[in-house]
């Protein structure tokens, strides 16, 4: 996992169950740190989930914890991938 530059307060969540919601993710995430905000991704067109999400926490602490911790964790029958997000969500 790479980090980047700047240090960043948000993570990308990749392989993200297509039936997840933000507000379940959000309690996921909340067991390592303070989350400011989740948002899973959606096709423009489509609406439907494209299979990743965004989260942002409130310190760069808690984003190494959720990298640690939850890398590779099992969520409704998907691994998720986390790891830096390139930037902040604002």
């Amino acid at each position: 996992m790479s980090k980047p530059l700047a240090t960043s307060c948000s993570i990308f969540v990749g392989n993200v169950p297509y039936d997840a919601q933000e507000d379940e993710l959000r309690d996921l995430f909340s067991k390592v740190g303070n989350v400011t905000s989740v948002r899973v991704v959606c096709d423009k067109d489509t609406r439907q989930p494209k299979g990743y999400a965004f989260c942002d926490f409130v310190d760069a602490s808690s984003v190494h914890a959720a990298i640690e911790k939850l890398n590779n964790m099992e969520y409704n029958g998907r691994k998720l991938r986390i790891d830096w997000a390139e930037r902040e969500l604002h």
